[in-house]
């Protein structure tokens, strides 16, 4: 495990010509990854059907409008991660290629087993808890319905690469970068922050993480008490883990945890498809 201490390097766009230079090089990578996570976003929603007829716009104009909101959160958390996590010391392996040729499947492939693994652990205790909510009208009546498999399938890439890479680029690079450097300037702002600092900071993240679902869970069912605390409550445990990986490691760390839940959900909806 390798940890950086934070940079004094220019993370933003002030300074020389070419340090505004590199922030945009950087900045601008990650958004390009991000963007393929809203790419898969968009399509899943446009083959589904889940697209609302909207009277006087085509169906293009609609799935572009609706996909304006994650564009926009994932510029902003890539602006803002861009700059606050250098100095608190939280690592992207893709921005250490960008910004010095730094190759990144060496590192990823040392933690890759060990964040998918811990991500696949928080998959079983997520779907294990979901069970124990399932009796206390937790969960919403359209989504205890058995998907087919095709819409098991079909869920694939917006899991993998919308909530494995997208969501985390806003989350944990955006968000968890920000609160930890107002900790860290809080406290006096000298040494790396600590676990005094971090692990707020992931707490913080992780309930806003949580919060974060509520808005999709509404649209398949009425949003009761006991619904939002599960939902909440168990989106953020896993943002508790996904933090942990991006402190300690780095922000592909997290991503690579965060698909590894996927990869539980994904493999159980498929076996539920098939025994049922």
């Amino acid at each position: 495990m390798t940890i950086h201490a934070p940079t004094d390097e220019s993370a933003g766009p002030g300074g020389t010509d070419a340090e505004r230079w590199s922030y945009l090089r950087r900045a601008g990578a990650l958004f390009g990854l991000g963007l393929v996570g809203v790419a898969s976003l968009g399509a899943t929603v446009a083959l589904t059907g889940a697209l609302p007829a909207v009277p006087g716009f085509s169906t293009l104009a609609v799935l572009l409008l609706s996909l304006l909101t994650p564009t926009a959160l994932l510029l902003v958390g890539v602006l803002v991660g861009t700059r606050a996590a250098p100095r608190v010391g939280i690592r992207s392996l893709v921005v250490e290629r960008v910004a010095d040729g730094t190759p990144v499947l060496p590192e990823l492939g040392d933690v890759a087993a060990r964040a998918i693994g811990a991500g696949a652990a928080v998959g079983l205790l997520l779907a294990s808890l979901d069970v124990v909510f399932a009796p206390l009208g937790a969960t919403p009546a359209v989504a205890q319905g058995r998907p087919t498999l095709l819409e098991v399938l079909a869920s694939i890439p917006v899991r993998f690469l919308y909530g494995g890479i997208t969501e985390e680029l806003i989350l944990r690079w955006g968000v968890l970068s920000a609160v930890a450097w107002v900790g860290w300037r809080a406290t006096g702002g000298v040494r790396r922050p600590g676990p005094t600092v971090m692990w707020p900071a992931i707490g913080i993240t992780a309930l806003l993480f949580g919060l974060g679902h509520l808005p999709a869970i509404s649209g398949v069912g009425s949003l009761t008490m006991s619904a939002v605390a599960r939902t909440v409550l168990l989106n953020a445990l896993g943002g508790v883990v996904y933090g942990w990986f991006a402190w300690r490691y780095h922000l592909e760390a997290a991503m690579l945890a965060h698909v590894g839940t996927h990869i539980v959900f994904v493999t159980l909806s498929i076996l539920v498809v098939a025994l049922s």
